[in-house]
C-alpha cells in the first residue's frame, strides 16, 4: 500500500471516529430524548412520601393544638 492510500485509509477511521464522537455528543445533549428515557418512579415515589411527611406533620400539629400540647 502506498503511503497516500495509508493515508486516506487514517483519514477515513479518523472522519469514523468523529462521527460516532458527534452522535454521542448529540445525544447527551438532547434533553428531550433523555427525559423521555428517563425512568420517573423513583420521583414519584419520593413525591408521595413528601406529601404523606406534610400530611403527617399537619395532622400532629392540629392535634397538638386541639389538646393545647398534651397527648
Amino acid at each position: 500500500m502506498t503511503r497516500p492510500d495509508e493515508l486516506r485509509l487514517e483519514a477515513a477511521r479518523k472522519r469514523q471516529e468523529l462521527a460516532e464522537t458527534l452522535d454521542q455528543l448529540v445525544a447527551r445533549t438532547d434533553l428531550r430524548a433523555r427525559a423521555a428515557r428517563m425512568d420517573r418512579r423513583p420521583l414519584v415515589a419520593a413525591s408521595a412520601a413528601a406529601v404523606a411527611l406534610a400530611v403527617l406533620a399537619a395532622v400532629l400539629m392540629s392535634r397538638s393544638r386541639h389538646t393545647g400540647g398534651r397527648r
